[in-house]
């Protein structure tokens, strides 16, 4: 699990540190990264991509040797030539950064039970002669939303009030800025730093003031110290503790210990001061450490060879990660402002019911209250139970696949548990202004569907995802294939909304209609409870528009079905599509994956895309026959061992402007044509469910392989795809690593 790197240059390396109170932080190697709550509590500067190679503004510390200025984050021409050791653990990470006069060695982490980052700095005299050292703290305090980043951003920093204290440094803003709403600030930012062998000289709180003219790389304000008890309004502040000066000996070590926090009291806040200390800060490491190797124990893997089973809990963390950082909050994910995404969040269940995760049955339960009565569903799900939302930027838009996940998701859990029961629980639908798929809105009437009377409208669990699948089956277009509508998995195919079909998730709903079949029948009723409307579209007494109607003005009105009869149209419905898609779909031994805007086949003999075979061979609409043609078409036009795999799609050498912004992206990159993890993984299920184990073997390892590979670039687990040089992309968060974990259990 411990990965140790020598680091010749920077690559980009970064870790996600966090606790389960909240924190979350990356960090880099240089120290850069950030650290906050969520969008609105930012204790460093916010940070991208670009900024793993712009460290300055995050944490710093200043050492004046000998009269020489030296930086922990090793942004001085002085520290170029630098030796630099890299090591990372669940969840730690130790840099030990060394040249002719002395080493640093540098060990940080996030503790289980307060929201502070901690460092334990320890720097040694190598060298033959005594070195004279003063030491400095330089932390910028960020204090605000990320929105104020280039939103306000000067403005803000008046709503500061700074205050030093014992060791430490506080900001407490006056209010959170927005204008669609100000409101009062209930946070305190910190940061402290201590030794048991340093004494403060004094404070610089104030940013200008640190600067004093020069630069962050060239402060020339380090003598404007102040006391204990300084108070400033109204500036930006940092983090900036002066030490008197010490002398450190030839071989001799000296200890100290930084922190950085976000607490809701400065009496909170204070507490940091606790874990500054080697007896505190060793037993927080070690708690720490613990926590995520027995969270990673509960699914463990020996296989191949001890490098690749060495990995594989990195890989078994990623769900967690993404469960608690949701698709935002390290460099790459830049986007959003938090929350979780809904297919994500039912495909990092998949994790969690393998880790027999007793919060399971519950947060399965409160997802299905994010389906809207028309078979749509808020796309962003909150932190809190029933917090749902129609989009994370408020652009309301239809995933045509969104329906399909949760059934895979609850079968699974039926199927691991043997609980028949939970799909007879009743619960709530999600209702906002949205109807008609989101087409028509009307007058908002709170968040939760209601019936005739105004009572919230509760319906079974399998009635949730009968309505999601039937919707999803039966909303086709012109070539009868699920309408593409806003787009699918790939979120990149969102230009094509008036005449696109995914014929890729056509596979899924209709084996969908079959899995639900299956689960209809093995209930212990001999009917069904679902409403009226739902019924008479199941009996095709109503078109999908006539639907569509009827539920925008909801009664809540129920029927029994017998179970026998619903099952068996379900199975009709699924086998029509499956036959439509055998004779239409399957074209050059391979299926076709799309409709275009024009309603034509995006591909032709000369390109292809992997959903569609990963998507027919994981929802067995295949024929064993059409599956090995699959298998070998698919190798020959997609696969590249070199890079990791399979490539997503084939090179269009144009941007489809009538399918998506996909085709925009160079190609080799992120949702065109690159190796993208999360289909990968599901195509090698699909290749082992045929037997076809050579070539769902050679999928997994080569992708397994190349995130283990130096030259990808990735500190730990699977990205979520390899660019077209090979070099692991957006690392951590990714629903990759549940589907690679489904794929070895299973």
């Amino acid at each position: 699990m411990r990965k140790t790197f020598d680091i010749k240059s920077n690559l980009g390396y970064y870790l996600p540190l966090f606790n389960l109170k909240g924190l979350k932080s990356s960090i880099t190697p240089y120290f850069g990264g950030d650290v906050k709550l969520d969008q609105h509590h930012y204790a460093l500067e916010p940070t991208t991509e670009v900024d793993l190679y712009n460290n300055i503004a995050s944490r710093n510390i200043i050492f004046e040797v000998n009269g020489a200025h030296y930086f922990l984050n090793g942004q001085t021409s002085l520290q170029q030539s630098d030796d630099l050791s890299y090591e990372v653990d669940l969840l730690s990470q130790k840099v030990i950064r060394t040249n002719k006069h002395f080493k640093l060695e540098v060990i940080s982490f996030v503790p289980t039970d307060v929201n502070i980052e901690l460092h334990e700095v320890r720097l040694t005299n190598v060298s033959k002669q005594k070195l004279d050292v003063k030491i400095t703290s330089a932390v910028p305090i960020y204090a605000r939303s990320a929105d104020n980043l280039r939103d306000h951003r000067h403005v803000t920093s008046l709503l500061n009030r700074i205050e030093t204290v014992e060791n430490g440094i506080l900001v407490e803003p006056t209010l959170s800025f927005d204008e669609r709403g100000h409101r009062k600030n209930h946070h305190v930012y910190s940061v402290f730093c201590k030794g048991e062998q340093l004494n403060v000289s004094g404070y610089i709180p104030v940013l200008d003031d640190f600067i004093g003219g020069g630069s962050l790389h060239f402060p020339k304000g380090i003598q404007n110290i102040s006391p204990v008890g300084t108070e400033v309004s109204g500036y930006e502040a940092i983090g900036a503790i002066s030490f008197e000066k010490i002398i450190l000996a030839s071989g001799e070590s000296i200890a100290f210990y930084l922190s950085i926090g976000i607490a809701e009291s400065k009496a909170e806040a204070m507490q940091s001061l606790d874990y500054l200390n080697p007896e505190s800060f060793k037993k927080a490491l070690e708690e720490t450490q613990t926590f995520f190797k027995n969270y990673t124990s509960g699914l463990s893997f020996s296989l191949k060879d001890k490098k690749t089973s060495d990995a594989l809990p990195w890989v078994v963390l990623q769900p967690m990660l993404r469960r608690y950082f949701g698709n935002s909050f390290l460099p790459h994910h830049d986007y959003g402002h938090g929350g979780k995404g809904w297919r994500d969040l039912w495909q990092d269940l998949l994790a969690l019911i393998m880790m027999n995760d007793p919060s399971v049955k519950e947060l399965l339960f409160n997802n299905f209250a994010g389906v809207r009565i028309d078979g749509t569903n808020a796309t962003i799900i909150g932190d809190k139970p029933g917090e749902f939302k129609a989009d994370r930027n408020m652009i309301v838009r239809v995933w045509s696949d969104h329906g399909a996940w949760p059934l895979l998701t609850v079968k699974m859990y039926v199927d691991e548990t043997g609980d028949l029961d939970f799909l007879l629980k009743k619960q709530t639908y999600f209702q906002d202004q949205f109807t008609h798929f989101t087409k028509s809105t009307r007058p908002y009437q709170g968040n939760i569907q209601t019936d005739a009377s105004k009572k919230p409208y509760e319906g079974t669990v399998i009635e949730h995802m009968l309505l999601q699948n039937l919707i999803g089956h039966l909303n086709t277009g012109e070539n009868g294939f699920v309408r593409l509508e806003d787009a699918d998995w790939n979120d990149g195919l969102d230009m094509a909304h008036g005449l696109g079909e995914t014929i890729a998730f056509t596979h899924m709903y209709a084996n969908n209609l079959r899995l639900l079949a299956q689960l209809i029948e093995h209930l212990p009723e001999d009917h069904v409870v679902i409403f009226k409307e739902l019924d008479e579209l199941s009996r095709n007494k109503i078109s999908l528009s006539q639907f569509f109607d009827k539920v925008a003005q909801f009664k809540g009105q129920q029927v029994k079905v017998n179970k026998k009869t619903l099952s068996s149209r379900l199975n009709q419905l699924a086998n029509e599509r499956i036959q439509l898609l055998h004779q239409k779909a399957f074209q050059n031994k391979r299926f076709q994956s799309y409709i275009n805007n024009d309603g034509k086949d995006v591909d032709t003999q000369q390109t292809m895309n992997l959903t569609g075979q990963a998507m027919a061979l994981l929802s067995q609409t295949s024929s064993p026959d059409q599956a090995i043609m699959i298998a070998n078409t698919t190798r020959e036009m997609l696969y590249n061992k070199d890079l990791g795999g399979y490539h997503l799609n084939s090179n269009y050498h144009e941007v489809l402007m009538n399918m998506g912004r996909a085709y925009g992206f160079a190609y080799g990159h992120k949702e065109n044509g690159a190796i993208f993890s999360h289909m990968v993984m599901m195509y090698a299920y699909g290749l082992y469910q045929y037997n076809l184990v050579s070539y769902g073997s050679e999928a997994l390892y080569t992708l397994l392989d190349r995130a283990m590979h130096p030259d990808s670039h990735i500190v730990a687990g699977i990205p979520e795809y390899f660019s077209d040089r090979g070099i692991g992309m957006y690392p951590y968060l990714t629903g990759s690593a549940s589907w690679m974990l489904k794929l070895l259990r299973t």
